[in-house]
């Protein structure tokens, strides 16, 4: 994994460039926007959603331990439904959604830990608190863009494209800034194309669909549907890698399954 030699916050500065420039052709490489009040939002999302959350969890992660870690990144769903109920106008109808969604998130906390919770979560600790921040960070981020699409006809490839690259190139100033530019420059060929897979697969395809569910389901339904995402890796490490499911990890995906399904037919 790149992560192993690179470091973090350069290889999110390229990882953010690469999404973006990979998404011109989706946003018809367009960079003008109609009304100031679009360009306040664009300057909002990127701000807080491509360089303050990041930053937070690049150093978050530096100071906890995985499994902490693991936990405290479900924060996300659970701080976008708040925000979303208490400032943004989006709440579950009723008390059947809203125990679907209770009901997902319970599953998403099964699966990312397998029902084994490390005593040093409920420690006051600055990369617990760092790595929550840049959950609620993300969790605004998804709740202004949807308050965007409201109003606007800006394509989500497009908000994605803009995003992306006013994020990474504000990362990548502050990795020159700090001396750091000898892990981007030093990369060898193999390790640029697996950071180009990642950054196109794994993170603009990922932003574009999001925001296009953001955007014609709302937050909460869509929120609910992407955190599925353990479900295809504890598939994935079955299938691939032969790692045994626990019966937690059952649980969950069918507790999640069955969440989402009663949330989108509801």
């Amino acid at each position: 994994m790149p992560l192993n030699f690179v470091d973090p916050l350069a290889l999110a500065s390229v990882i953010y460039i690469i999404s973006g420039l990979s998404l011109v052709p989706f946003a018809k490489a367009s960079f003008g926007l109609k009304s100031r009040r679009e360009l306040h939002y664009i300057v909002a999302v990127t701000g807080i959603g491509g360089v303050t959350a990041p930053l937070l969890l690049l150093h978050g992660l530096q100071q906890t331990t995985a499994s902490d870690a693991s936990i405290l990144t479900n924060g996300e769903m659970l701080f976008t439904i708040i925000l979303s109920s208490l400032f943004f106008g989006e709440k579950p109808k009723d008390r059947l959604a809203a125990a679907a969604i209770g009901i997902v998130i319970i599953g998403l906390f099964m699966a990312t830990t397998n029902m084994q919770i490390s005593d040093t979560i409920l420690r006051f600790n600055v990369g617990n608190i760092l790595i929550l921040a840049a959950m609620l960070m993300w969790a605004i981020d998804n709740n202004i863009t949807r308050r965007l699409t409201t109003f606007s006809d800006i394509k989500p490839a497009k908000i994605g494209m803009l995003k992306s690259l006013f994020g990474g190139v504000v990362m990548l100033g502050i990795t020159a800034v700090t001396g750091r530019w000898d892990e981007i420059s030093g990369l060898d060929y193999d390790t640029w194309l697996l950071v180009t897979g990642i950054a196109i697969a794994g993170f603009a395809a990922t932003t574009m669909f999001f925001i296009r569910g953001i955007k014609h389901m709302g937050t909460i339904k869509t929120m609910s549907l992407f955190s599925t995402t353990p479900i295809f890796g504890i598939a994935i490490a079955a299938l691939v890698l032969g790692e045994t499911i626990s019966a937690f990890q059952v649980m969950a995906t069918v507790m999640m399954l069955g969440g989402v399904l009663l949330l989108i037919r509801h």
